[in-house]
């Protein structure tokens, strides 16, 4: 699963640069969420509601980086999902 590379917007959140997108992916949404400065370091993925917003992001950065995700080290993707107002990790 690769990361898209066109249609992305950045955001600045505590002093690191990252790219995201919105995608609706077999029926489901997801935001997809890469730091900028690490191509091909580990993504996040995150369910989302069909009502997305921007603040999205940043909950999602914080939640990922304090539950292991690590941007600048190649792994398999780190994949979450927005419930109830706060992201829980997906279990495989």
């Amino acid at each position: 699963m690769s990361f898209p590379t066109k249609g992305l917007s950045a955001i600045n959140h505590k002093d690191t640069h990252y790219r995201f997108i919105y995608r609706n992916r077999g029926g489901k949404n997801e935001l997809w969420v890469e730091m900028s400065a690490s191509a091909g370091g580990q993504h996040l993925v995150a369910d989302v509601p069909r009502v997305v917003n921007r603040e999205m992001v940043p909950l999602a950065i914080d939640y990922a980086r304090t539950n292991g995700w690590d941007p600048a080290k190649k792994a398999e993707p780190f994949r979450c999902r927005y419930l109830k107002g706060s992201f829980v990790q997906i279990e495989e």
